[in-house]
């Protein structure tokens, strides 16, 4: 990876970045796999992001207090073991339930989905009405009859009056009882615009990405995960509380949920199956079941559920982050390499033809750290070179937790250490794997890296007032990191940002969606699309950054970073510019004198970000540039990333 073409700079002798572009020189190809992306059932990324249903915990489920989440119930509301998956709730006459939902009526005022009742005394009558939090008056309600035969789903219907609601503004969604006694179960009401009970608008933002793979469903979910709870009709699969995160698993989101999400937003699926306490048995089902035609078990099932043609799923991950004690049935080196055997045997005489990705390390980036992680990845490999075959992908997740163990230092400092990190990571680290690997398997060894979780993630208390994926900071990060990776591009062939719904990607707060800064620089490199590298020779201003911490010290790293790469017969350069202060200067002596040059640039302040009220605080411009001859100059603006498409 040292020797691709993007990677020559040296220091130069005054501030101006001065750039040469050799385009008929190009290096390795590049995957689109390095444009992926990563949904886990984390936070509210799911349930009230993607998922249109805008009530919570439909089922009246415990969670792991064992509470009835975010539900109010008044006296005469009984909560119950007797439901129709679970817990119910039995209304007395006079009784009701409640909950403050996230309508988006700025777009849609037509709601509709059902609830599942049965009644048990009396000639009971169920009203269900929206209220302004602070006013007792109802603006929308409905009346409906339970069926004394039985558990039955209710149709439910309700329009929203013009105006009854603010953008983003809650309502409360009461269900109440009169003239007799009722179960409550199941309660679902969608917009009447979701697609296949997904948010619309979660999906343009999506889509305009151009995932390549998306991986799911975790990150540290799936190692508590069980598949086939998320199959089959909805108001039969059971709610849990989430494995590994706050709140509760519906399940109402699963596997064929996820191939028509795919299917909307024109990605491919990455499946990551639990390893945790999962077992290769269960692994080898579910890509039966994804892969396996009719004839045989899983495939019947998955017909049965809908879906006569094998959804194809080529890409599958054996666990995640299995060397964490954080991580559910987290284990020791020798551990992850006997499991990752078992399983891979199990799930390829499922399906001989898909490509796994096995669970590495790659977390640590001190000494110590790194001799942790090299033992880690030396038992994989050689378990796997024992096994008589090496591993297509070995996965990492040079995750950057901020502030961590910078809490004491600067927010300028951790910055700076930040910023730098990405070309530690590619000069130093990714040739040390590299060289690990072909050291087994030969210097044409095919493993290729997979950075399944890449990003600045949450590291503790305090973390908005540092550098974080929601600002500004984690777009010049994430324009860094993806540089990186074009530099790598020979031995890298899959990144999944994190994250599409959480960690600086699509928010959906209220109801209402916008996008963080960083989801624009996936969106611009994504779009651009490059497919070959070129090389490039960069001299100009750089610094010096000292070990802080976890991050280590890194040796000239330049303000503008910049990469060039082919996209048919364009040419297209990406700069970073990551002094968070100044504008920096670029004389780009392009080789030819273009037809056409156009930028965008998306810049803004370090410390800020988009909001509902501000969803376009920073976004990016795109403009067209004027070279003189075969020379472009152009100022970069401070804590900015830029795409060049030159024609």
């Amino acid at each position: 990876a040292a020797d691709a073409p993007a990677s020559q700079f040296t220091p130069g002798p005054d501030d101006i970045t001065r750039v040469r572009v050799h385009r008929e020189r190009t290096g390795p190809a590049v995957s689109p796999r390095l444009f992926s992306n990563f949904l886990e059932h984390l936070g509210g990324a799911i349930y009230q992001g993607l998922w249109a249903n805008v009530v919570y915990n439909p089922q009246f489920a415990a969670d792991k207090q064992g509470r009835l989440l975010l539900w109010s119930r008044d006296a005469g509301a009984e909560w119950t073991e007797d439901g129709l998956e679970g817990r119910s709730v039995r209304l007395e006459d006079g009784a009701s339930v409640s909950q403050l939902v996230s309508m988006p009526v700025h777009r849609q005022r037509r709601y509709a989905g059902g609830l599942w009742a049965r009644a048990e005394g009396g000639t009971p009558r169920i009203t269900v009405s929206l209220l302004r939090p602070d006013k007792p008056a109802v603006f929308a309600s409905q009346s409906l009859r339970p069926s004394a035969r039985g558990w039955e789903r209710i149709p439910l219907e309700i329009l929203v009056p013009e105006n009854a609601l603010e953008k983003g503004e809650a309502a409360r969604l009461r269900i109440a009882c009169s003239g007799g006694t009722i179960r409550l179960d199941m309660v679902e009401l969608f917009p009447a615009d979701h697609v296949d009970g997904m948010d619309p608008d979660v999906l343009a933002a999506a889509r305009a990405l151009r995932i390549e793979l998306l991986r799911w469903p975790g990150g540290n979910f799936v190692s508590g995960y069980r598949w086939r709870d998320g199959i089959g009709p909805r108001e039969r699969r059971p709610t849990r509380p989430n494995p590994a995160w706050w709140g509760l698993e519906t399940h109402h989101f699963g596997t064929d949920e996820f191939m028509r999400l795919c299917r909307a937003i024109g990605a491919r699926p990455q499946i990551c199956v639990n390893a945790g306490d999962g077992t290769p048995e269960e692994a080898a089902a579910w890509v039966q079941y994804c892969n396996g035609s009719v004839d045989t078990p899983m495939g019947r099932l998955r017909a049965a559920n809908g879906h006569p043609e094998p959804y194809a799923v080529r890409v599958w991950e054996i666990g995640n982050e299995l060397y964490g004690d954080w991580q559910i049935g987290h284990t020791d080196a020798a551990g992850n390499a006997e499991r990752f055997v078992r399983f891979r045997r199990a799930m390829l005489a499922a399906d001989p033809a898909i490509e796994i990705i096995a669970t590495g390390k790659g977390d640590e980036f001190s000494e110590d750290g790194l001799a942790r992680v090299d033992a880690w990845n030396e038992a994989l490999l050689d378990a796997a070179k024992r096994d008589g075959r090496p591993p297509e992908h070995l996965s990492l997740h040079p995750l950057v937790p901020l502030p961590a163990d910078l809490g004491r230092h600067s927010y300028e400092e951790v910055y700076q250490s930040a910023m730098a990190h990405p070309q530690w990571w590619w000069q130093s680290y990714v040739p040390r794997l590299k060289r690990q690997i072909q050291q087994r398997f030969g210097p044409h060894a095919r493993t290729r890296i997979a950075l399944s979780e890449w990003g600045i993630i949450v590291g503790g208390p305090g973390w908005l007032r540092f550098p974080n994926h929601d600002h500004q900071s984690g777009s010049v990060y994430a324009g860094l990191f993806l540089n990186a990776l074009l530099r790598v591009a020979d031995v890298v062939e899959i990144a999944n940002v994190t994250a599409l719904m959480h960690g600086g990607g699509i928010k959906r707060p209220g109801g209402v969606v916008y996008v963080d800064p960083m989801w624009h620089v996936q969106r611009m490199y994504g779009q651009a699309r490059p497919e070959r590298l070129a090389a490039v020779e960069v001299a100009g201003p750089c610094e010096d950054v000292p070990a802080r911490g976890r991050l280590p010290a890194v040796s000239a790293v330049p303000f503008l970073d910049v990469v060039a790469a082919r996209r048919g017969s364009a040419t297209l350069l990406f700069v970073t510019n990551r002094d968070a202060r100044s504008p920096r200067r670029a004389e780009i002596d392009l080789g030819f004198a273009p037809r056409s040059v156009h930028i965008e640039t998306l810049a803004g302040d370090a410390r800020q970000g988009n909001d509902p009220k501000n969803p376009r605080r920073i976004a990016p411009r795109r403009q067209r540039l004027a070279a003189s001859g075969h020379v472009l100059s152009h100022n970069f603006p401070p804590c900015s990333v830029s795409v060049l498409t030159v024609e």
